[in-house]
């Protein structure tokens, strides 16, 4: 399996719902094109599982609508409520949080290529997708779709911290990280009224 992070974003929109664009027909970091309209996604529309950073054992929600564009591949994906009398942390909920809040809001998808699905990028493709593209999948098989955590905004996450709206516990326990930013050093100098400042 191929997994790509994209140049794709989710963002709240209403209600249970997120918006988000899983793949658009530009370069990848790796210099790769993912063709919207060679997308296979027969088996993954059987069972529509969203994750977190492809993690299996996290699960936080589902695709309720895959909607594939000319050049773009648009969801919509519900993120799974907290069940009734469940007690402590909740990690869908968390990551809700986090997307909510503009802090994480990449998406990552993982596939295959089908057979004749890859090609060496053409002089046409480096015209259309530009100079450093070197491979385009015009056929292949979504496997699954992630939530990402890069980008992540460190500062908006440190500000929710701050503010309350998501617990530092769950952000070292779920995210493994975080970095309170050094506060900037200020450097006060006074010069006696009739002194002279020497140089340092």
């Amino acid at each position: 399996m191929i997994i790509k992070q994209l140049s794709a974003s989710v963002n709240r929109t209403k209600g249970l719902v997120a918006d988000a664009i899983i793949s658009t027909e530009t370069i990848d970091r790796d210099g790769e094109v993912l063709i919207s309209q060679g997308m296979d996604s027969t088996e993954f529309d059987a069972n529509p599982v969203v994750f977190y950073n492809h993690d299996y054992a996290q699960p936080i929600g589902r695709i309720s609508e895959l909607r594939r564009g000319e050049n773009k591949i648009e969801a919509s994906i519900e993120f799974a409520q907290r069940p009734e009398g469940y007690e402590g942390s909740y990690f869908p909920q968390f990551v809700e949080s986090l997307v909510d809040q503009g802090i994480v809001k990449g998406i990552s998808v993982g596939f295959v290529p089908l057979e004749g699905g890859v090609r060496r990028a053409s002089k046409e493709d480096k015209a259309k997708y530009g100079e450093s593209v070197t491979n385009v999948f015009s056929k292949w098989k979504l496997l699954e779709v992630s939530v990402a955590p890069l980008p992540a905004n460190q500062t908006a996450l440190v500000q929710a911290v701050r503010k309350g709206a998501i617990d530092l516990a769950d952000v070292k326990r779920w995210l493994n990280y975080y970095e309170e930013p050094a506060e900037k050093a200020t450097i006060t100098i006074t010069v006696p009224k009739h002194g002279r400042l020497s140089r340092l």
